[in-house]
């Protein structure tokens, strides 16, 4: 019931996401009416990042999801599974796992994997599972992260972090909705404010300042 209730709850997200698309020139005109000159540009700036980096956020979670279902259905073929059957399985993982934050894989590969079983055997299920843990893993630490800074100009380390504070305060919507919100907070702070040059620690300080190793020792 929990996983049909995240489908229902990931339909609500897209529904609202494609109509609020679908209006958003006119909703974007009339919140600018109400501000003064200044502001419009401040808030233009704002909603077209917004928009960018949360673009960017669905499509590295397709890329991701090109990836995992193609590496998925070839796992399948190696064990043996038939063509008709590897490629609606894959295709149906690799929605579910990238869409479903954190057991979207499990989720994802449940269905398969209890197929590989009555129709192949337990050995075959069992390297399904195997290479779905060790696909897991590589995602979460390395591609995962390193696609979303590619994608959304967020900072590997930001991005997994933001999944996981996501996921902590609201469960798995929350960590759905997390990396495009980082990206954008990320995108304001760098975008705003004075920036300096970094000076090298030896610029403190005057040639008398500096200690003569020599006479230390």
């Amino acid at each position: 019931m929990s996983g049909i209730g995240m489908l229902f709850n990931l339909a609500t997200v897209l529904m609202f996401t494609f109509y609020m698309a679908a209006d958003a020139p006119r909703i974007e005109r009339a919140v600018r009416s109400r501000m003064n000159p200044h502001r419009q540009e401040v808030w233009g700036w704002v909603w077209d990042t917004a928009i960018e980096q949360t673009g960017g956020y669905f499509y590295s979670r397709i890329l991701l999801m090109v990836i995992n279902g193609g590496l998925f259905f070839v796992a399948m073929l190696l064990v043996g599974m038939p063509v008709l059957y590897a490629i609606p399985l894959a295709i149906f993982e690799g929605f579910v796992a990238e869409f479903i934050p954190a057991i979207g894989t499990y989720l994802g590969a449940a269905i398969p994997i209890l197929l590989a079983l009555v129709v192949l055997g337990l050995p075959e299920a069992l390297i399904l599972l195997v290479w779905v843990l060790i696909y897991q893993q590589a995602e979460n630490y390395w591609l995962s992260p390193k696609i979303s800074s590619n994608t959304m100009e967020l900072n590997g380390a930001v991005a997994f972090g933001a999944a996981l504070a996501g996921g902590a305060i609201a469960g798995p919507m929350g960590a759905f909705a997390a990396l495009p919100v980082a990206a954008l907070i990320t995108s304001i702070v760098k975008n705003s404010g004075k920036t300096y040059d970094v000076v090298t620690s030896s610029k403190y300080y005057s040639d008398d300042d500096i200690p003569d190793p020599q006479a230390t020792a």
